[in-house]
């Protein structure tokens, strides 16, 4: 018998039009990056940053935009992403803090 070989798509935890955001520091280049998921198991970097102050900025503006609903397509969240501020490229975080910030959004919807 045949078992088909993939990735199964995890079911969003969070509610519809729901985000979650947050900073964390990358272990090598000790930046404070901004980070979004919408569904609790997506995380994303957004921005990296030398000063952690600044990320927290960066991390309160995306969540106030978001409650406020100011962006309700794609394109435009897309838009208001590219026209956040920030200090360097972002670096891939590693595996190990993508699975603790996953957790970290599920673990704050119970």
């Amino acid at each position: 018998m045949f078992k088909g070989f993939g990735v199964s798509k995890k079911k969003s935890v969070l509610e519809d039009n729901e985000l979650t955001t947050g900073i964390v520091q990358h272990p090598v280049t000790k930046r404070w990056q901004t980070w979004i998921s919408f569904t609790g198991h997506d995380i994303q970097s957004i921005t990296a940053h030398n000063q952690r102050e600044d990320a927290n900025k960066i991390a309160k503006q995306i969540a106030d935009a978001w409650s406020e609903g100011k962006y309700k397509t794609g394109s435009e969240v897309t838009a208001f992403i590219k026209s956040l501020p920030t200090d360097a490229v972002i670096d891939p975080l590693p595996q190990n803090i993508v699975m603790q910030l996953s957790q970290q959004a599920l673990s704050a919807r119970k």
